[in-house]
């Protein structure tokens, strides 16, 4: 009787580790094999038929016997690149899908066309050559479709570029800058080195100042974050550039108002 209590307390660890086991499972190459086909046949549903490579795979049991995978999503493109998409997701025990949003983001992969790029690339060199009062560290063409009229833009021109044969990530890949430009589907974001303190007023003035002389019509932004303190400042300046000159959006509005 006296060594009950030691009985009980051996049994502990044995149940923990009897849980642990039985939450865990040791992946296969069918396992592997079925999420890959799993995969596939999700990705076709969209129109894509690319290059499906499982990069990781693991199981769970908890409350529901969940399959966790991690995959690349990879086309060969038009303009001669392989591009890839990762991305993650999760299927039931019995391998149907148990995620929301399942799908790679690969509706805005046309900002990955080596013509973007370059047009990208020669931007942020005229941009960085300017005396704007503020440390430029990057820009980037970003996305600009979240808006559901926008979005509705993006899926017609995809939908056109697909009947039309251009069928790189479902119709999404091939579309001409310009195309995007006159849409308004992409803008520019310029990011400030946080090395400097910023006021949003810097950003307005940085605006005023610089020579759009040689930038295409769009969509543009000054973004700066200062992550160096507990502040985690974080400051934005829309304008756009309209026949070489810089818009500012007050403008805009003052001349909205004046022809009402």
């Amino acid at each position: 009787m006296k060594n009950k209590p030691y009985s009980v307390l051996l049994l502990v660890p044995i149940l923990v580790l009897t849980m642990v086991l039985s939450s865990c499972k040791i992946m296969t190459p069918s396992d592997y094999k079925k999420a890959k086909e799993v995969v596939s046949s999700e990705l076709a549903q969209a129109g894509l038929h690319g290059k499906v490579t499982i990069t990781k795979l693991s199981w769970t049991a908890l409350e529901f016997p969940t399959y966790h995978v991690s995959y690349t999503y990879s086309e060969k493109t038009y303009d001669d690149q392989t591009v890839r998409l990762e991305n993650e997701t999760t299927f039931h025990d019995d391998w149907s899908s148990s995620s929301i949003i399942f799908l790679p983001d690969y509706k805005k992969v046309f900002l990955e066309q080596k013509s973007i790029k370059n047009i990208e690339e020669k931007l942020e060199k005229e941009i960085k050559k300017q005396s704007l009062g503020l440390p430029i560290e990057f820009s980037i063409f970003l996305s600009n479709f979240y808006q559901e009229e926008k979005e509705e833009i993006l899926d017609s021109i995809a939908r056109q570029n697909f009947k039309e044969g251009k069928k790189d990530f479902a119709g999404y890949y091939q579309i001409p800058f310009q195309t995007l430009i006159d849409q308004e589907l992409i803008r520019m974001t310029i990011y400030v080195d946080d090395a400097v303190s910023v006021k949003e007023q810097d950003l307005e003035e940085a605006a005023k100042k610089l020579d759009a002389s040689k930038l295409p019509n769009g969509s543009y932004s000054f973004y700066y974050s200062n992550h160096k303190d507990d502040s985690e400042d974080t400051l934005s300046y829309s304008f756009k550039v309209k026949d070489g000159k810089v818009v500012i959006y007050e403008d805009q509005q003052d001349g909205i108002e004046d022809q009402n």
